[in-house]
C-alpha cells in the first residue's frame, strides 16, 4: 500500500478554475466579504456594526448578496431544530430587511436576541414562534421593546473535519472486505474448476454472480465482479469465460435473478441454473 501510495497535490486558483472552465462547469467567485458576529444564536446583530464585534469574514459572489448588509451569526440552543437550525449552524442574515409571514427572523427583546419565525395571525397580533413543540411561541406587546434585526435568508452548516480514528477505521473496513472479496474469488475459481462441466454459457455467471452475492458475502457491484470473474486464473480449456456486460443483461432479461437464490426455484429458474448454484453454494457459503 505505501510503495503505491501518492501525495495529492493541491491546485492554485487559477488552476481550479482554469479545470473547471475545462470541464463546462458553471461557477461564480465568492468575493464579496461578510462579516461572521461573535456571540452565538439566541442571539441577533445590532443595525450597526463595528471591528469588534466581528470575529471573521464569509465570502459570497456579487449575485448572491442583496440590497441589504448581510451578516452570520453562530446559532445555539434547540428552539428552531424543525426548521434544521441546530447548534453551531450559521445563520446568514440580512440586516434591515422587513420579514413577511413565515420568514427566520432575528429579534431583540428587551435587550435579549432570539431566532424565530415571524407570524400574523387572523386578529393581526405578531409572534415569535419557535420550531419546535417543547418551546412556546412568544406574544409581541406593546409592553415589550422589541427591535427585528433582519431577516436569516440562509442556514450555513459547519463542516466538522473528521477525525483520524475515524477515517483510520474507514480504511481498515474497506482492506478487510478487499480481503474478504479475495478469499470469495479464491474459493469461486477453486469450484469453476470443478464444476466446469456445468457451465452451458457465458450467461452462467450470473449464476455464479447470485451465489457469490447471497452465500459469499460479495458486496460489489456487477461490473466489478466481471472484471474481477475475467482475472480468475482459469484452465485454458474452460470455454465458457465471463465477458463484460454478459451478466449484466443475464439479470436483466431473469427478473427472477435480482432475488435471493433461496427464491430462485420457486420464481422460474431453470433445472441447470438451479444444479449450478446448489453446486457452488457448497463452495461460498
Amino acid at each position: 500500500m505505501k510503495k503505491n501510495t501518492v501525495v495529492p497535490q493541491l491546485m492554485s486558483a487559477e488552476e481550479s478554475m482554469a479545470w473547471l472552465d475545462s470541464k463546462g462547469f458553471s461557477y461564480k467567485l465568492c468575493d464579496v466579504p461578510i462579516p461572521i458576529m461573535t456571540g452565538r444564536v439566541n442571539c441577533g446583530a445590532p443595525l450597526s456594526i463595528d471591528d469588534e464585534m466581528i470575529e471573521g469574514y464569509y465570502y459570497l459572489p456579487k449575485s448572491a448578496v442583496g440590497l441589504h448588509p448581510q451578516v452570520e451569526l453562530c446559532a445555539q440552543g434547540e428552539s428552531m431544530i424543525d426548521a434544521d437550525i441546530h447548534d453551531g449552524d450559521l445563520l446568514r442574515l440580512e440586516l434591515g430587511a422587513w420579514p413577511h409571514d413565515g420568514d427566520i427572523v432575528v429579534a431583540e427583546i428587551d435587550g435579549e436576541y432570539t431566532a424565530k419565525v415571524y407570524f400574523t395571525d387572523e386578529d393581526g397580533r405578531h409572534w415569535l414562534c419557535p420550531m419546535n413543540k417543547r418551546f412556546q411561541p412568544i406574544l409581541l406587546t406593546e409592553s415589550m421593546n422589541v427591535r427585528v434585526s433582519g431577516v436569516v435568508r440562509t442556514i450555513v452548516k459547519q463542516v466538522v473535519r473528521r477525525s483520524y480514528g475515524e477515517c483510520q477505521s474507514i480504511v481498515k473496513r474497506m482492506q478487510e472486505q478487499r480481503r474478504q472479496q479475495d478469499d470469495v474469488m479464491q474459493r469461486l475459481a477453486k469450484a469453476v474448476a470443478e464444476g466446469a462441466h456445468l457451465f452451458w454459457a457465458s450467461s452462467s455467471w450470473a449464476v455464479v454472480y447470485g451465489v457469490v452475492r447471497d452465500s459469499g458475502g460479495y458486496e460489489g457491484s456487477v461490473k466489478d465482479f466481471e472484471r474481477q470473474a475475467m482475472n480468475l486464473s482459469l484452465s485454458p480449456s474452460f470455454k465458457h469465460v465471463c465477458s463484460v456486460g454478459t451478466v449484466q443483461r443475464t439479470i436483466s432479461n431473469h427478473p427472477y435473478m435480482r432475488l435471493h437464490i433461496d427464491k430462485w426455484r420457486d420464481s422460474g429458474a431453470s433445472l441447470r441454473e438451479i444444479v449450478l448454484m446448489e453446486f457452488l453454494k457448497k463452495f461460498l457459503q
